[in-house]
């Protein structure tokens, strides 16, 4: 199983220099950052698996506006809007620590581990 983790930012907004720009900013309050990680199996056996505990990951986040959960064909990814209220490196550790903690519960689920 692969867990790939990262940050997605909205583009900057057109202003005086550019027309159109593909510059990606850090997130911030004005930016809507989401911090993403997409749990990827290849294995078709652990895929079923995988899919079947994403459909109980949905029913306990259901509710809470903090994360969105979107399944892909290899897998899911997750999606959490950046904390603007804490600080940048700070979230994206906690962030880190989230996603691996939930690769390790994912991995016994599956037989990996």
């Amino acid at each position: 199983m692969e867990l790939l983790i990262s940050m997605k930012a909205e583009t900057i907004n057109k202003g005086i220099y550019f027309k159109e720009s593909a510059f990606m900013q850090m997130p911030t309050a004005q930016s809507g950052g989401h911090f993403v990680a997409e749990y990827r199996e290849g294995d078709e056996d652990k895929l079923r698996l995988l899919n079947r505990y994403v459909n109980i990951l949905k029913q306990k986040l259901d509710g809470k506006e903090d994360f969105f959960v979107h399944e892909t064909s290899l897998g899911f990814k997750l999606l959490k809007p950046v904390d603007n209220d804490m600080e940048y490196m700070d979230a994206w550790a906690d962030w880190v620590k989230f996603t691996r903690g939930l690769l390790r519960e994912l991995k016994e689920i599956v037989g990996e581990e």
